[in-house]
């Protein structure tokens, strides 16, 4: 009797303790400042700039611009059209050209226009950005 009264009360223990450790949620995420899900709000956060309008429409966006040259970033107000998962996919081709997605995040896109790989730490920090 003796023996079960132990076992249970470390099985108590170790679920109290299996609970507690599980308990912290998304910390990770309660940390990112959420930003406004803008074009220009996104370009300041990545601290990107000479902005240059872009005919944003012709990809079906609802806003977009071109910084420093080599970096174009595009809102998109509906993830569901065909318009962003063209651009999100395999591109979206303008007969010309075919802007596919360097990265999206939340109906925001950004399209790498440079030679060579897009620079990994701006596109993390893209990827990490939280929106209101």
């Amino acid at each position: 009797m003796k023996k079960r009264k132990v076992f249970v009360l470390v099985l108590s223990l170790l679920l109290c303790i299996g609970l507690a450790a599980c308990g912290g949620g998304d910390s990770d995420q309660a940390d990112v400042p959420k930003i406004e899900k803008s074009v220009d709000a996104v370009a300041a956060e990545l601290e990107l700039s000479n902005k240059e309008e872009k005919a944003f429409d012709m990809i079906g966006a609802a806003d977009g611009a071109s910084y420093d040259g080599n970096i174009e970033l595009y809102l998109y107000e509906d993830q569901d059209s065909d318009a962003y998962k063209a651009v999100t996919g395999d591109g979206y081709d303008l007969g010309i050209t075919v802007v596919k997605a360097t990265a999206h995040n939340d109906g925001m896109i950004m399209v790498y226009t440079g030679d060579g790989e897009p620079d990994k730490d701006l596109v993390d920090q893209f990827n990490a950005l939280a929106f209101k």
